[in-house]
């Protein structure tokens, strides 16, 4: 988990984690707006430097204050969410909800398919570090008991969230 790429990795495992997906929202209201700077292509370094394992992710507004994110892109394992921007203390986060899967198309009604991202940019523009939710500290806790940890001051994001990957946005065209 290094970069961006290695986060969407991420997000696929955690699909098969009960302790990083959820079937209710984490959080359901506070979000912010858009970021236009998440807007674009994004792509994570290539596994131990190889351009050709680069992994891409593409964030496009669907609206004032949601995202779509299509990861890995351009790969038939890609995954779809709807992502909701949100600051807890100081921090970024999006909540992502799976909307569809390119190998098994629109998750059932009743699918764990909520999980969150901590977002870190870089400075002036050098890029993006993405930390996936699904540390040692939130094995076994629900939505609410994952939120209030969040909002505690005394809490260790690094007991919560696995190894950043550093995503680098392509420019647009």
């Amino acid at each position: 988990m290094k970069t961006l790429r290695r986060f969407f990795r991420v997000v696929v495992l955690m699909t098969s984690l009960t302790g990083c997906l959820f079937k209710e929202p984490v959080f359901e209201q506070g979000f912010s707006k858009i970021d236009p700077a998440l807007n674009g292509v994004w792509a994570s370094e290539g596994e131990n430097g190889d351009p050709r394992k680069m992994e891409f992710a593409v964030c496009a507004p669907l609206d004032d204050d949601r995202y779509v994110l299509n990861h890995p892109s351009a790969e038939k394992g890609a995954l779809f969410y709807e992502a909701r921007l949100v600051k807890v203390q100081d921090r970024s986060l999006l909540q992502l909800r799976l909307l569809a899967s390119f190998n098994d198309g629109v998750p059932k009604a009743d699918a764990e398919r909520y999980t969150l991202l901590w977002l870190e940019k870089g400075p002036a523009g050098s890029g993006l570090k993405v930390r996936a939710l699904g540390g040692d500290g939130v094995k076994e806790k629900g939505p609410a008991e994952v939120k209030r940890l969040l909002e505690a001051a005394g809490t260790d994001w690094n007991t919560l969230f696995g190894e950043a990957v550093v995503y680098r946005k392509l420019k647009d065209k």
